[in-house]
């Protein structure tokens, strides 16, 4: 299939059927091919999962940029998201904006995600959405996204989201915004390294099963990858650590549309101590 007739097709049935698909943000959760529910230890916990924000120990904000995805500008797409530890928990927000001036949808999120006893985790995001089509009229709704985690072991982690559990609609046709619901495991046999093993249900969608993989060769490197199938993507990046800063690079290849590129930059307020603190959580919740 050549890159403009998809473009068409997206145009077709994007309008016709759904709108607010689950893309994937930020470049470490996409190098992980989206296997990011059982994990989300860091910011873009609003956007997969936000009960992961209840791991969190320090400030965190994170920008991430895919200007063309396979080669199609059109379908650029750009997100920040906060956390901020408090004494009740974790807040948290974020924004994503996706698609150029004829089709743009803003996703507004605010989030908390708090624990009981460091082994038990939930959360929940209210979202605003906002869809604008020029020349037409623009629309806005609300809905609901809900998390739960939990350390099962020393060295492992079940993670599980639903998003817009209340299957909101958008639009005076009443379109459906993207309901979708994620479960999975991370792996964890040593502080290092991640194996993520996860599967996705979008309500209109086969369910898709995604695995990832994370290892940090030395503290300022971490190598990942990642394979999915529905549809058959293989990921791949490294993340950059020095001081309060994180670069994160990804690219992923689908079988008909080739690669695309993604890139996020991040300031935890931790730095390696709190890159460091998040490894030791799981073994120190049963220590």
């Amino acid at each position: 299939m050549g890159k403009l007739t998809f473009l068409i097709l997206f145009l077709l049935t994007g309008f016709a059927y759904a709108q607010f698909e689950n893309t994937d943000v930020g470049a470490r959760a996409v190098s992980l091919n989206g296997a990011f529910t059982s994990l989300s230890d860091n910011s873009l916990a609003v956007f997969y999962n936000p009960a992961g924000l209840g791991q969190m120990k320090f400030r965190e904000i994170s920008a991430f940029y895919s200007p063309a995805p396979f080669g199609l500008s059109d379908l650029s797409t750009a997100a920040l998201s906060y956390a901020e530890p408090v004494k009740f928990g974790v807040i948290g927000a974020g924004i994503k904006s996706y698609g150029f001036d004829l089709y743009r949808e803003t996703n507004i999120l605010f989030s908390y995600g708090n624990n009981y006893s460091g082994r038990l985790f939930y959360g929940a995001n209210i979202n605003f959405y906002h869809l604008n089509i020029q020349n037409y009229n623009s629309a806005s709704s609300f809905g609901l996204d809900i998390g739960a985690m939990a350390y099962l072991t020393s060295f492992l982690k079940w993670g599980f989201f639903g998003k817009n559990i209340t299957s909101s609609s958008i639009g005076r046709t009443k379109e459906k915004i993207a309901q979708v619901y994620r479960t999975g495991f991370t792996y964890q046999p040593v502080e290092i390294l991640n194996l993520i093993l996860e599967a996705e249900k979008d309500v209109k969608y086969p369910v898709s099963v995604r695995a990832g993989f994370e290892y940090s060769i030395i503290d300022y490197v971490d190598l990942r990858a990642g394979v999915g199938s529905e549809p058959t993507l293989f990921s791949a990046g490294v993340g950059i650590n020095y001081s309060l800063i994180r670069f994160d690079y990804a690219f992923s290849k689908s079988e008909d549309l080739g690669f695309t590129h993604q890139g996020t930059i991040t300031v935890n307020f931790g730095g390696l101590k709190g890159k460091k603190d998040s490894r030791q959580s799981l073994k120190r919740a049963f220590g």
